[in-house]
Formats: structure tokens, C-alpha cells, sequence
């Protein structure tokens, strides 16, 4: 397959444009220039990049591609390729290449404790555009497990919700293990298993799970978020010192009280981990009915940035974590349709209906009926000061889920 793209791309006499100015952009664009294919225009998908200069080229909005290209060749260079490849379609733009398996030679391989964002990006690029190049196969991107709704912090615009849990609870060891078996049986493939809360250290089971996840095959990286205010113990180290896992901290300053000592014992141990610090946060924790229109909808779904951030939660799979922690805390009625309850195929028959409907559900879902209770996540949204702390739970209405009505 490399050897026909590299084929291709060297005889065709269509503009070339690279989609995707980020880092794995960055990386595709010098093999062009090293292999002499010119690149016509670089393109991004977020309307923040658009109009920025990339290593000479200004930087073109996906959605507008078709303005200034009546036909052209895209070279995709961005793990979300089904997002890139429907937008192209939707302007007649159908003649496309994955970047991925031009950067297959490319070392990968972590070599330090503080992780490569580089390889790492690279790497999720390579894999996404394998699975979407396997029509058969089916292939998840990044799926996040809740193991715990608590959390050290109660983050008032946290867009995982947990400013709403009156009574944060882990979630069940047996639970959790049913739900990844489940998982496993019905897809072919995960790239990416984030261990998520709340905070996934203050479920004091979080070994286990990392543990379980490690010993599947078909999870090819197991990632634990975490805030900073928990230093896991000694032994727990050659755990997180796994080569299939890795450990992200957000860097909220003081609210994150241990970040001193928890980057000691990283370094200590040899731990792959990554570090992030934010100035903002994307105004979306909200939880009320709009009563828009599908259409408009649909524009919400087609914009938010986290549409393909999967959830499990207690055996239920949600495009993103505001549809999960929503229908969690019964915010929204049960829609059924707005999930794939995945333990429910308990026979072959049942798991080949449910691999048809995980593969359904990931490539061709239109909008949630969930997203008219959201506020939106573009990247081009309304941005709040992080982690801002609220003394109480927040109030919402709540459902009941038998009758649909609400309190």
C-alpha cells in the first residue's frame, strides 16, 4: 500500500494539499519536500488555525477548501480522517490519501519517562488510518472507561460534569471488568483505553483495572488521567512503568497539590508520563434543553471537538463524555439510541448485531439526541478560567427514567 501511495502521489497531476497543520502535518509535509511532491495549500480542520501561517502556507479552513480547489489531491495527515474525509465529500472533494502509512518506517518507540508528543501523535495517526483503511475491521479510536465519579476537585465548568455528583461513587470492580470484556469481544481493535473519573487515582482499585487492560491485546495504549493531588504508591510504580501505559497530569497550579513530588516519582521510576498545563477551558459544562431543531443539531455535533472522545460507562458506549456522565447522573431521559448497550448481546447472533451497531454508531451517527441538552464544544467556543472551585454540587433537573418526566 505505501509503495502505490508514494506511486500515486509522484504521478498525479492534481494540486496537492495537506490536510491537517499540526505536528504529524509538520512531519508529512517534510517527506514531500524530501520526495519532490510540491504541496499546493495546507488545510486544518479547526477554524482557529485557518489564516495562520504554517512553514509558508496560510493556513486554509477545511470547510472552505472547496473555494479555492475545484479538484485537488488530499494528503490527510490528522488521526480524525472519517471527520476530513466527509467534509471533502460534502464539496466534491472525493480524491484523497492517508498520510498513515507513509509514516510506518518512523520510529514511534517512547525512549524517556516524559513522553514524545511527536511519536505519540504519529503513532495515532498511523493507527486511525489503519483501522479506517479496513472496512471490516472494527476499530476504536479512543474510548474513555469511568471507574470513579469522585474527584479531589470540584471544578465548576469541568466538561466531564462532576460538579453535578451530589454522591460521587466508584464504579464497581465487576462492573468495570464486564464492561471491557464486552468491549474487547465486539471490536478488533482499540488504539487508545483512557482510565478516566473524576480522578482515576481515587478509585483505590484503579491497579486492577490498569492491570486487566494491560493484559488485552486488542487495547494497544492504556492512559490514566489524573490532577496532580495523588502520589500512587511505591508499588504501584513498575504498573505505571508498563510500556502500553502512559499517565497524564493536568497542571492546575496550587489545586494541584502533589505535582512536585508525583514528577519525582515519575522520574524516579522511569514513568511514561505527560504534563499539561491550561489557560483556558472551552465554556460547555452546562446542562439544559435548547429544544433546537435537528439541524441545528446536527451543527452542534458536526462542530464539537468531542464527538469522537468515546465513553463507557457501566456497560453503555456514548460518543463523548458529556452524552456519558449526563445520562449518569439522569440529567437527560434514557435514548436509547443516543448509546450501544454493549452487554447486551449474549449470544453469537447478538455480538454480531452489536459489532454491526458499535460500527454503525462510530462512522455513521448523525447527532445525539443528547447533544440538545449541551451547550456545544467547538474549538472556536466561548472559553472560561479552569478549574475554578465550587464549595457545593451544582444543581440540575433531573429525570425519571421510567416515565421520562423530570423533577
Amino acid at each position: 500500500m505505501k509503495q502505490q501511495l508514494i506511486d500515486r502521489l509522484a504521478q498525479s497531476s492534481k494540486p496537492l494539499v495537506l490536510s491537517g497543520a499540526g505536528i504529524v502535518g509538520e512531519t508529512v509535509l517534510a517527506l514531500c519536500r524530501q520526495r519532490g511532491w510540491p504541496v499546493a495549500a495546507v488545510c486544518d480542520g479547526s477554524i482557529k488555525v485557518a489564516g495562520t501561517d504554517f512553514h509558508g502556507y496560510t493556513v486554509i479552513h477545511t470547510a472552505d477548501l472547496g473555494q479555492h480547489f475545484d479538484d485537488a489531491l488530499v494528503l490527510i495527515s490528522v488521526a480524525a480522517i472519517k471527520d476530513v474525509v466527509d467534509l471533502l465529500h460534502s464539496q466534491g472533494l472525493d480524491d484523497w490519501i492517508a498520510a498513515g502509512p507513509l509514516l510506518e518506517d518512523i520510529d514511534t518507540r517512547q525512549d524517556a519517562a516524559e513522553v514524545d508528543f511527536r511519536k505519540f501523535s504519529i503513532e495515532s495517526c498511523i493507527l486511525c488510518h489503519q483501522g479506517f483503511l479496513e472496512p471490516e475491521k472494527v476499530f476504536l479510536r479512543s474510548v474513555d472507561i469511568i471507574i470513579t465519579e469522585r474527584c479531589s476537585l470540584k471544578c465548576k465548568d469541568c466538561s466531564n460534569l462532576m460538579q453535578y455528583y451530589e454522591e460521587p461513587r466508584n464504579v464497581p470492580l465487576d462492573l468495570i471488568y464486564q464492561s471491557i470484556d464486552a468491549l474487547c469481544s465486539l471490536t478488533d481493535e482499540i488504539m487508545e483505553l483512557r482510565v478516566i473519573g473524576g480522578d482515576a487515582f481515587m478509585n483505590k482499585e484503579w491497579p486492577k483495572v490498569v492491570d486487566r487492560l494491560i493484559g488485552e491485546p486488542k487495547v494497544k495504549r492504556v492512559v490514566i488521567y489524573t490532577n496532580g493531588a495523588i502520589v500512587p504508591k511505591e508499588e504501584q510504580a513498575t504498573l505505571l512503568g508498563h510500556p502500553k501505559v502512559m499517565t497524564v497530569v493536568t497542571d492546575y497550579g496550587a489545586l494541584s497539590r502533589n505535582m512536585a513530588p508525583l514528577k519525582t516519582y515519575f522520574d524516579r521510576h522511569a514513568i511514561p508520563h505527560r504534563i499539561l498545563t491550561m489557560d483556558s477551558w472551552l465554556d460547555c459544562a452546562s446542562i439544559e434543553k435548547h429544544n433546537r431543531t435537528p439541524e441545528e443539531n446536527l451543527n452542534v455535533y458536526q462542530e464539537c471537538c468531542a464527538k469522537n472522545m468515546l465513553s463507557l460507562s457501566d456497560g453503555k458506549l456514548f460518543r463523548c463524555p458529556f452524552a456519558a456522565n449526563a445520562d449518569r447522573l439522569a440529567a437527560v431521559p434514557d435514548i436509547p439510541g443516543d448509546y450501544v448497550n454493549i452487554l447486551a448481546g449474549s449470544s453469537a447472533s447478538g455480538e454480531m448485531a452489536l459489532r454491526r451497531e458499535i460500527k454503525d454508531y462510530v462512522l455513521n451517527k448523525d447527532y445525539l439526541d443528547i447533544c440538545d441538552y449541551c451547550k456545544g464544544r467547538p474549538l472556536s467556543g466561548d472559553e472560561v478560567t479552569p478549574a475554578v472551585q465550587t464549595a457545593k454540587p451544582l444543581p440540575y433537573v433531573k429525570y425519571h427514567r421510567s416515565e421520562n418526566s423530570h423533577e
